[in-house]
């Protein structure tokens, strides 16, 4: 026997209003569905039936495992018309559920049923049977009204059900499986390696570079529609980072020195052209840059200018006196005329930060613009500007508590750069509500939420008294959480700042953005977008819009906001 968790789709005989349900005189053979089926990329149990050739579900099988996507609904009953009623986008209000036991080895009796069904409101004609006292409805009917996007697998033997796609919103394909990469409201005491890129390509299609077992690169045409698919093996066991340069590709890679090894090669930055055919590499050994651990709690990403390339990330270094292995940043820069280190990579460069959980790097005017989320030395997020050789140091937002306590209450979304400013955008919690920070808490705080902010250090004053602060958002003290923000260049006077709503059971919400000036200053309100979904993806402008992907249970959807 096969166990199918079945909904009672009428109210059955819980009350009087729900009336009685008639059938046609007639009565057909029912099996049950051998296909596996999957909403959503993801495999769910559901009470399904073949009936001469198509697919009947059960409708409360389908409301609970749509249930907070584009295509949810709630089932209700309306006494005045005597019928069922599905209220799409409602959440769905579940109701007792009843185990029910079906055979694939036998056949059941399945009855033309004559309940009415409304679908907000308009009465609907859905074939419907009754089998052993609940209600199926033809599985096309209900995609095409409710809707949600149905396929059959042939190869896989899998009913496919996808929930609608929203407005500028594409569900494209993939070249294989892929790793979900949604935002959520676990705030990281450190990030992690950058695994999900989005490239604007010059020929008028964008590629997505995804780091896992090897790189992935899928390219898509204007439509989105998957066009050509590349695979490039690991070089080292670790992956660092990659990025996308006027005229190459760049991606580095690395391994663990934990023999403290002074010849190991510790870290490869690996030059490709366009087209990601390899060109040449430059090696950091273990000795240059005192590594035991490449990356290692911290993200990594690279910027250029001319021919100076700067790969901004972390490391753990060579055990001290103290028996320790410390981590802090490293600030690779190399020639590409040559493909040589020029700087120095000990122990303590110019630019040190201990501990560095999180890297960005900017370069303006040929001038590297470094920006470190440090819970030590120093205990902020900082910012330094130089030339390799020599640095000043701003904090962009002082961060209260011990010396190397992990727990800030403090994440770094993105670094940009207007006509005047420097602009980071991060959340934070209230720290007045912290009565202390530990490596692994935040002491007094019941929940972990962060208002929305930006940091803006005026070019012109390169000093902490220079900066300021703009809130853009609240959420300390609501019922909602929200995301790490995004912060997209859109020209030297406007960025965008985009960041996701979620309840507290991590249930995801709306997208909301806002646009800012060049000083950090919202030009307008803060928009709405439902059934969007941020991901560890930065988006990107082009053309006329601002364009992410996301990744969740198998499928990618690409996200776009058209630019006013």
């Amino acid at each position: 026997m096969k166990r199918i968790f079945g909904l009672l789709l009428v109210l059955l005989l819980v009350t009087p209003a729900v009336g009685t349900i008639t059938f046609a005189s007639h009565t057909v053979e029912a099996t049950v569905t051998g296909s596996s089926t999957y909403f959503d990329g993801e495999e769910k149990n559901s009470n399904g039936f073949n009936i001469a050739g198509s697919n009947y579900f059960n409708l409360r099988d389908l409301a609970r495992n749509f249930s907070g996507t584009p295509s949810q609904f709630n089932i209700t009953w309306d006494p005045g018309n005597q019928a069922i009623e599905i209220v799409t986008g409602e959440v769905y209000s579940p109701k007792e559920m009843e185990d029910l036991y079906f055979s694939r080895s036998r056949t059941y009796t399945a009855t033309l049923s004559t309940s009415k069904v409304m679908i907000d409101g308009v009465l609907q004609s859905i074939k419907s049977y009754n089998i052993e006292g609940n209600t199926y409805f033809q599985l096309r009917d209900l995609a095409d009204k409710i809707p949600f996007e149905l396929s059959y697998d042939v190869q896989q033997n899998r009913l496919v059900m996808f929930s609608r796609t929203p407005d500028n919103a594409y569900r494209t394909s993939v070249s294989g499986e892929v790793e979900g990469n949604a935002e959520s409201i676990y705030f990281p005491r450190w990030k992690g390696t950058v695994s999900s890129y989005l490239v604007n390509n010059s020929d008028g299609t964008v590629s997505v570079v995804e780091a896992g077992k090897q790189i992935t690169i899928d390219t898509y045409n204007d439509k989105y529609e998957l066009k050509a698919t590349q695979k490039i093996g690991y070089e080292l066991p670790l992956f660092g980072g990659f990025y996308s340069g006027e005229k190459y590709n760049y991606i580095a890679f690395g391994q663990e020195n934990r023999e403290e090894n002074d010849s190991k090669e510790v870290i490869r930055i690996v030059r490709y052209d366009k087209s990601f055919n390899r060109m040449d590499s430059v090696s950091i050994t273990g000795g240059q840059s005192y590594t035991v651990e490449p990356f290692d709690a911290g993200s990594g990403r690279m910027a250029e200018s001319g021919d100076t390339l700067v790969f901004h990330t972390s490391r753990t270094r060579y055990t001290t006196e103290d028996k320790l292995n410390h981590q802090s940043q490293l600030t690779i820069i190399v020639n590409t005329s040559n493909m040589k280190v020029t700087n120095d990579l000990g122990r303590f460069q110019k630019n040190h930060v201990s501990h560095s959980f999180d890297q960005y790097v900017l370069f303006d005017a040929g001038s590297q613009v470094l920006v470190d989320h440090g819970d030590a030395y120093p205990r902020s997020v900082v910012l330094h500007k130089g030339n390799g050789m020599s640095y000043s140091e701003v904090d962009l937002f002082k961060i209260p508590g011990k010396i190397g306590a992990n727990e800030t209450g403090v994440s770094i979304g993105g670094v940009e750069m207007s006509s005047s400013s420097y602009i980071v955008a991060m959340n934070t919690v209230d720290h007045s509500l912290v009565k202390d920070y530990t490596s692994y808490e935040m002491v007094g705080l019941e929940k972990d939420q962060r208002d929305i902010i930006l940091s803006v250090l005026p070019k012109s004053s390169i000093n902490s008294s220079s900066v300021h602060t703009v809130t853009l958002a609240k959420y300390v003290g609501t019922d909602q959480i929200a995301s790490i923000p995004k912060l997209v260049r859109i020209s030297d006077h406007q960025m965008m700042v985009l960041w996701q709503e979620f309840d507290t059971e991590n249930h995801p919400g709306d997208v909301k953005y806002v646009l800012v000036d060049e000083n950090g200053k919202a030009i307008d309100n803060i928009q709405t977008i439902k059934d969007f979904m941020l991901s560890e993806c930065d988006p990107v402008a082009i053309g006329g819009n601002v364009v992410w992907y996301t990744n969740g249970h198998g499928s990618r959807m690409f996200y776009t906001i058209p630019m006013k």
